[in-house]
């Protein structure tokens, strides 16, 4: 975008007026945009065009012949006697979208997929209880995870064969997807019984390992011993968070650590110090969007300077409150300007007019000045010359230091060599640990007020515009919770988190049968929803409870808690399956105390319990959630003796 000197004032003027000074105007990219372009050109839909996923309409085009899972395509294998090729994945990803581009786009691919197959196309985030499965079988079987995951199943549904990303063809290091398809089929047609056999001891491994485990016993008297050890033998001292890169946010060590810290017990100063360390990185570097607010998914490198440029809703929420946590211990005002900026981003950027949030943005974007070239990064990284034509040379002069900006680029880590000669923004060494004064303050916001202008009128990343119920619970938390910390944003906050609340339980919520939805887009709910929408959603009442004082909302929670157990509970063990039985296709219904991206729904149902207890006013209801809650940990207590870190969220809860 260049722009003559003499007219550069005029123009920065307009966009940032256009833009409301950079912070209002958001011209939404969602799939809706690319369906009408296919349906412009002529292109003949899959199965897939019927549904609601943003992430199966991106492939409802596919020359590939997609159906979602479901009964048609399982019939339609068994009657053609097919294998099936599994693709579960979701509308953010960045390398779905390279299979999609390289494989699924590809007529000679899908024309063998289509001859050979039947191909079904899953959003993990719709399912999570089908993702589960085949994650487990893709772990077992090729020793990692990831997405897009790609499984070969048999008639029964039964996993024989998996592997994450496949280049279409196969080169001296990597196996391509069409020799995969080809070998499947001879193996399909000439040794159906060795694949019986696969298929068997697969899916025979996979059901023990949901079952967490041994289980029962009880808890270590020296499980924080044990724990805080492991913690700090994976803790990065000088680049903060745990093992190397890439490295993920963890919101269950990040609860156990505050926890430790406020316990005030021999532990208290190193997990104080892991917190400080890590919080600190994280927001300094790149993995936090420096300049529109929000964390990206997570960081590819050690540093926290390169994210994975993925935008998720539960992000937006996790880090928030782990902030908002350890906030009482270190009233940093760095602190609170980071959550309160995430919180500020998610409400301009990824909220819907009827009140919910939206799931994610996409890593992927066009490149400004070229619609159809698509990259990772690409809305949020600046070329020095760019920067220059912006910004006033004072301006200029500063955020080159303060953000190291670099004629060549200042991304170490690019594997792929896709970012070329641009720059991210993330704050210089020399600037993390000393206040800038009252010039570098004024200079500093009126860039970034400008380069936001700016960055809006970019082509957008993609949005998925579902709504999904656990994670705006999540966001009805970190609102409700800044409400309370935050006196002075205690309005606007807690206006949010009500408006959140009331538009989940107006359109995701049955109130007849006292169920809740997964998901909601397009004016139409769908799915059922898994212990995780429960337990999120009961978790963000219980905090607008204590912030509200309005009873309503504990009340909802009661009610929500007690559908909560007649869907999920398992009396014989006092834990809780992760899906409630409504598709008998899925292998296995698992329970888990193991924390991931997100925390074991398992440990947020104990906090709800533990928070419960304490609302009711009734002794008896008071003790009977008491009593589930040490349920939970008496079940799981052998799993957390042998991996205490793995289960850090339900051990924040505990004390021994």
């Amino acid at each position: 975008m260049r722009i003559q000197a003499g007219t550069k004032f005029i123009f920065i003027c307009l966009i940032m007026l256009l833009s409301l000074n950079g912070l209002a105007a958001v011209k939404q990219n969602t799939v809706e945009q690319y369906l009408q372009q296919a349906k412009l050109a002529g292109k003949k839909p899959n199965h897939l065009i019927e549904q609601s996923s943003p992430y199966l309409l991106q492939h409802a085009y596919n020359p590939v012949n997609w159906y979602a899972w479901g009964e048609a395509a399982f019939a339609a294998a068994r009657k053609q006697h097919k294998p099936i090729f599994l693709s579960i994945g979701y509308s953010t990803c960045h390398w779905c979208h390279v299979m999609e581009h390289e494989s699924f786009e590809n007529k000679k691919i899908a024309d063998y997929l289509n001859k050979h197959f039947i191909a079904i196309k899953v959003d993990r985030e719709e399912r999570p209880d089908i993702d589960a499965v085949y994650m487990d079988a893709t772990q077992l079987i090729s020793g990692s995870g990831g997405w897009p995951m790609t499984v070969f199943l048999d008639n029964q549904l039964r996993p024989f064969h998996a592997a994450t990303y496949y280049p279409p063809f196969s080169t001296p290091q990597y196996l391509g997807l069409m020799e995969v398809l080809q070998k499947i089929n001879q193996l399909w047609h000439d040794d159906p019984e060795r694949i019986t056999s696969i298929a068997k001891t697969v899916t025979e491994r996979i059901r023990l390992m949901a079952k967490s485990g041994d289980t029962g016993g009880k808890i270590s008297p020296a499980i924080n011993e044990l724990a805080m050890k492991t913690i700090q033998a994976d803790f990065d001292q000088q680049w903060g968070g745990f093992g190397v890169a890439p490295k993920f946010p963890k919101p269950g060590v990040f609860a156990y650590l505050t926890r430790q810290a406020k316990q005030k017990n021999k532990f208290s100063r190193q997990a104080a110090t892991m917190m400080t360390v890590t919080l600190d990185a994280m927001a300094d570097g790149g993995f936090y969007d420096q300049l529109g607010g929000g964390f990206h998914r997570y960081s590819v490198d050690e540093q926290w300077q390169v994210p994975h440029f993925e935008k998720m809703l539960y992000s937006q929420a996790l880090l928030p409150l782990a902030y908002l946590d350890f906030y009482p211990l270190q009233p940093r005002p760095r602190y609170k300007q980071v959550i309160t900026q995430t919180l500020d981003f998610a409400a301009r950027e990824m909220h819907s007019p009827q009140g919910g949030f939206y799931t994610a943005l996409d890593a992927d974007s066009a490149r400004p000045g070229k619609p159809d070239e698509l990259a990772e990064g690409a809305y949020y990284l600046w070329s020095e010359a760019e920067l220059k034509n912006s910004l006033s040379k004072d301006e200029y002069a500063f955020i080159h230091d303060y953000y190291g900006i670099q004629q060549d680029g200042n991304i170490a880590s690019d594997p792929r060599h896709e970012f070329g000669k641009t720059s991210i923004f993330y704050i210089a060494e020399d600037y993390r640990d000393k206040p800038l004064t009252d010039r570098q303050q004024a200079l500093l916001q009126s860039a970034k007020k400008k380069l936001n202008a700016i960055r809006l009128l970019r082509p957008r990343p993609r949005l998925d515009d579902k709504i999904i119920t656990a994670w705006n619970g999540m966001m009805i938390s970190a609102y409700a919770k800044a409400a309370s910390v935050f006196k002075d944003h205690k309005q606007v906050y807690q206006k949010q988190a009500i408006s959140t609340a009331n538009f989940i339980l107006q359109h995701l919520y049955a109130h007849k049968t006292g169920k809740l939805f997964r998901a909601w887009r397009n004016g139409k709910a769908s799915g059922a929803a898994t212990l995780n929408d429960y337990a999120w959603l009961i978790n963000g009442l219980l905090s607008l409870y204590d912030v509200s004082h309005d009873s309503r909302w504990l009340q909802q929670a009661v009610a929500l808690e007690q559908t909560q157990d007649k869907l999920f509970l398992d009396t014989a063990s006092g834990a809780y399956y992760e899906v409630a039985q409504v598709d008998n296709n899925v292998l296995f219904r698992s329970i888990s105390l193991y924390d991931g991206a997100l925390p074991a729904a398992n440990a947020i149902v104990r906090e709800n319990l533990l928070r419960l207890s304490k609302d009711v006013t009734d002794k008896k209801p008071a003790a009977h959630y008491r009593q589930q809650a040490n349920g939970i940990m008496n079940h799981f207590a052998t799993v957390i003796n042998q991996n205490p870190v793995a289960t850090a969220m339900a051990l924040s809860t505990y004390s021994p």
